[in-house]
């Protein structure tokens, strides 16, 4: 949890701290790189939903406190891009499920089985088109706030205006955890 929130929250926010002087200087704008999940956390990924949603109203923050100046706060949002991110991401939960105590590991052995199997079946978005979506948050005269790239960040952008019982409910089916009981 702690490195998600390195990376994904605190990362940006010193980089902003340490280039805002150049920033209000050159008139250049402030793009963040968030994620589906900061808007619908997912099981088993909530450092990664709750670092990419403080990033998220981080962004929001600043875009108001930054309007004085001018410099847009931009927000973009890939899906599941087919990155070494999810490489990386697996070897490190392996790794941490790995030094886990057992007895507690046994006790999400079929959550987290499910939750692999949904993983393996997803397909990642090219990156070229969250590149596309990037470029476009530069070049932009007046960027808007939030930039989805096309993929399943489009989909979760839907599924949250859904009640948040039925939102939880498809989750929970789409990840295969639905009549998973405690064992």
């Amino acid at each position: 949890m702690r490195r998600q929130f390195e990376v994904n929250t605190y990362g940006p926010a010193f980089v902003t701290q340490a280039f805002l002087p150049l920033l209000r200087a050159g008139g250049g704008r402030l793009i963040n790189i968030s994620a589906p999940t900061a808007r619908q956390p997912m099981p088993f990924l909530a450092p990664l939903s709750g670092s990419k949603a403080a990033l998220a109203a981080m962004s929001t923050a600043l875009r108001m406190e930054l309007a004085a100046w001018g410099i847009p706060v931009v927000l973009v949002e890939p899906g599941s891009t087919a990155t070494e991110i999810f490489d990386k991401s697996g070897a490190a939960a392996r790794a941490s499920l790995a030094l886990a105590d057992p007895r507690r590991s046994a006790l999400y052995a079929r959550h987290l089985a499910a939750v692999g199997r949904a993983q393996a079946r997803q397909r990642l978005a090219p990156v070229d088109p969250v590149a596309r979506t990037v470029v476009t948050a530069l070049e932009a005269r007046r960027p808007r706030r939030l930039y989805v790239a096309p993929g399943d960040a489009r989909l979760i952008g839907l599924l949250t205006r859904l009640p948040v019982r039925l939102r939880e409910r498809l989750v929970a089916g789409i990840l295969g955890l639905t009549g998973i009981k405690a064992g």
